[in-house]
């Protein structure tokens, strides 16, 4: 038998001793290459190791030219507006060289002061030599972990920061920044770093240092301040906005009980001192006081000024890369030039139309927000509050606030995308009859403001007395997603995009958005029907120049989106104004122009809007309560759009909206919602010249020429639908179905 007959019969086949010597060999190769791998790998690892230790010890000797005891504290910032020719002017600095501090000795500041910010910002200040290495190490395996910020900055490097002004997120800049740090401890002592620190950083609504923030928060000395006071100034310093107590005074007394703990843990004071202290957070009492010291008359920006600088903040952030401290420094610290597009003149009459509003006057707690901008974009005139402005950053109704918009959500989230898709027209007929299984108990809605239902209406006479059943069955013809992806791909809602599914339910149509929408949002959605469909981002600048003179930040070549078809626009644009002429919207109108719009109040009265525009403007105003309650008076929104639009259109020469050429008017039959033929009751209507009605033939063998005209029927039901009343349905049985309920948080609308 052969060997190989053998082998397989047994476990193993049988080695061929001929094989050992290539086989050890093929070992010995392996081995080779892999000893050569390794070794070139730890040679690589030991070259890169000399270049950075090279690199390293280059940075030893950083130092920054500054001199403590002869501060030239940055640059002043400066806001520009046009002027009525359109040239730039100088209309204020934003806190540059002392205006926003006042510098205060080390003796001057009391202990609990510097005491508090250490605690918060830097415990082991007064034993590093500048650089807090367990921070660091720490915050450095958080940068690598997690791809967060670098952070672990001591009370020294942030005063490096500041001063400096490099704010670029790098390595390399926080290497240098650490030998900075621990040169700077070489030239001076502990107390003259934490003094200078404490006079230069910022303490939240245009505070810079502990001086201007005990004024501001206190109205007195920072000599003066109690232990509970200075706590309170330094939580602020770690987010000034989020923790000014003019702002958010819950989150600083969250903070301030914070710094105290720390200030006990630390031994720093006395647990009857932390008792006291704790105490006085409870029943903080802070008097906004301006510091007259700066010489200032103009330390409180309007509402229009507070918002810019927030923009200029979020798109140095999004365009450049800047966190939002460094952001913040800029605008106070880095010398920009910010060419503002706010119109001087009507932001006068935006504040003199809320401060005069004789129904907002009569109920002194309600709160109003305004928002104005032209066609192109360009934010004219912003109000945040009825409330008189005493202070920098407060909360803002028309930017900050979302809330539900009612029926001016029916024109954009349901008919303007369903005339654009051929869906509807001006005269479509839809059913004003409740939807079977409209809520999630399988009842029937939405109910209209009177709780009564019409049956077969035109889409016109719909939209103008502001009936929601209509505005849904339009919604669901349209598609709740294509609904959804409308508002939110074409006209900018990003209150929606959190909302997810909730946002894409039947209660849409009628304003029953999850968490709401801002003024803002809807004021910039209005302008399609005023220009052609185009949708412009709203900006408050023109451009934004640093210190040197180069444009870092630039909107003047805002470019336009179209939203909608230009025959679209001019279609919504005539039926939005049936509603000011005939409908809900009467007492907004102004004599003599031209303007377009819709109510939109809540179920249950507690927020009233009103959005529309004319040939120049699109304004939006709602009108509401801080904790949402029942409104008293729900005509204050169009009372402020009215007042506010009439006095800007007396600037004005006369002018009227452009009709787009594919758009022809056409006398239309109010039963039929065709085109009128013999005996049908007539009213006129506007449409795309492609997409004209057929004929209506309902009333040929009529004797009459002609019934009661939709026109009359609006006029004699005028009176009942010219003020926003009352609930179409509860919001709280809703379902947040995409496609058969309306959504668990949706408001129904009144009107």
């Amino acid at each position: 038998m052969k060997k190989s007959d053998i082998n397989q019969y047994g476990l193993k086949p049988v080695p061929d001793p001929k094989g050992n010597s290539t086989g050890k060999a093929a070992g010995k190769a392996i081995s080779r290459v892999v000893i050569t791998i390794v070794s070139l790998f730890f040679a690589t690892l030991f070259i890169i190791g000399i270049f950075m230790f090279s690199y390293i010890m280059s940075l030893r000797g950083e130092e920054i030219d500054i001199d403590l005891h002869s501060l030239n504290l940055d640059y002043t910032s400066f806001i520009y507006v046009n002027d009525e020719s359109g040239n730039p002017v100088e209309y204020k600095s934003l806190y540059g060289g002392e205006s926003n501090r006042i510098w205060v000795d080390y003796q001057d500041i009391p202990q609990y002061m510097k005491d508090a910010m250490v605690a918060i910002e830097d415990k082991r200040f007064w034993e590093h030599n500048g650089v807090d290495w367990w921070r660091t190490l720490g915050a450095a395996s958080n940068l690598l972990s997690s791809g967060g910020s670098f952070g672990g900055s001591t009370i020294t490097q942030q005063l490096i920061k500041n001063l400096t002004g490099e704010s670029d997120v790098s390595i390399s800049r926080k290497l240098k920044e650490i030998f900075r740090a621990e040169n700077l401890e070489k030239k001076y002592t502990k107390e003259e770093i934490l003094e200078c620190y404490l006079n230069v950083v910022n303490f939240g609504s245009g505070c810079k240092g502990v001086q201007a923030a005990a004024n501001l928060y206190f109205g007195k000395d920072i000599k003066d301040c109690s232990l509970a006071e200075c706590a309170a100034i330094a939580g602020i310093t770690q987010n000034p906005y989020a923790y000014s107590p003019m702002n958010f005074p819950d989150q600083n007394k969250e903070r301030q009980q914070i710094v105290l703990s720390e200030m006990y843990n630390q031994e720093k004071i006395t647990k009857e001192e932390y008792d006291q202290a704790m105490s006085e957070s409870e029943n903080m009492n802070f008097v906004f006081q301006e510091a007259t010291e700066t010489g200032a008359d103009d330390t409180i920006n309007n509402w229009y000024i507070d918002t810019m600088i927030q923009d200029v903040v979020s798109d140095l952030q999004s365009e450049l890369g800047y966190t939002k401290e460094d952001a913040q420094n800029m605008i106070y610290y880095g010398g920009l030039k910010i060419y503002s597009a706010m119109d001087s003149s009507a932001q006068e009459m935006a504040e003199n139309a809320v401060a005069n509003d004789r129904n907002l006057n009569s109920d002194p707690d309600m709160q109003c927000g305004v928002y104005m901008m032209d066609y192109s974009g360009r934010v004219l005139a912003i109000v945040g509050s009825s409330d008189e402005k005493e202070g920098n950053m407060w909360f803002n109704y028309a930017t900050d606030a979302k809330r539900q918009p009612g029926s001016s959500f029916k024109p954009i989230a349901a008919y303007a995308p369903a005339i654009d898709k051929g869906i509807i027209n001006y005269s479509s007929i839809v059913q004003d009859e409740p939807i079977p299984n409209y809520f999630d108990d399988g009842t029937a809605g939405p109910n209209n403001y009177d709780h009564q239902f019409r049956g077969p209406v035109t889409v016109q006479y719909a939209l103008q007395q502001s009936y929601n059943p209509p505005a849904v069955r339009v919604y669901q013809q349209l598609g709740p997603q294509n609904a959804y992806n409308f508002l939110t791909q074409k006209l900018g809602f990003t209150s929606l995009v959190g909302g997810g599914v909730d946002d894409s339910n039947l209660g849409v149509a009628i304003g029953g958005v999850h968490e709401g929408v801002t003024v803002k949002e809807m004021t910039a959605a209005f302008q399609i029907f005023g220009n052609g469909g185009q949708y412009n981002e709203p900006y408050t600048y023109y451009y934004v120049e640093d210190h040197d003179g180069n444009v870092i930040l630039d909107n003047r070549d805002n470019i336009s989106t179209q939203a909608i078809k230009s025959s679209t626009a001019t279609i919504m644009q005539k039926l939005l104004t049936t509603v000011v002429t005939q409908g809900t919207g009467t007492g907004a109108g102004v004599t003599g122009w031209q303007i377009y719009g819709k109510t939109g109040t809540t179920d249950i009265d507690d927020n009233s809007y009103f959005v529309g525009g004319s040939p120049y403007a699109v304004i939006g105003v709602w009108t509401g309560y801080q904790n949402p309650s029942r409104l008293r008076n729900t005509n204050a929104s169009k009372s402020v759009f009215q007042s506010l639009m009439g006095a800007y259109l007396n600037t004005k020469q006369l002018k009227q909206f452009t009709t787009d050429s594919s758009v022809t008017s056409a006398v239309y039959c109010t039963q039929s919602g065709n085109l009128a033929g013999p005996g049908c009751p007539t009213a006129t209507g506007w449409y795309e010249r492609s997409n004209m009605p057929s004929e209506c033939t309902q009333h040929q063998n009529t004797n009459t020429t002609s019934s009661r005209s939709e026109e009359e029927e609006e006029s004699s039901s005028s009176n009942t639908s010219s003020s926003e009343s009352s609930s179409s349905s509860s919001s709280s049985s809703s379902s947040s179905s995409s496609s058969s309920s309306a959504s668990s948080s949706s408001s129904s609308s009144a009107a």
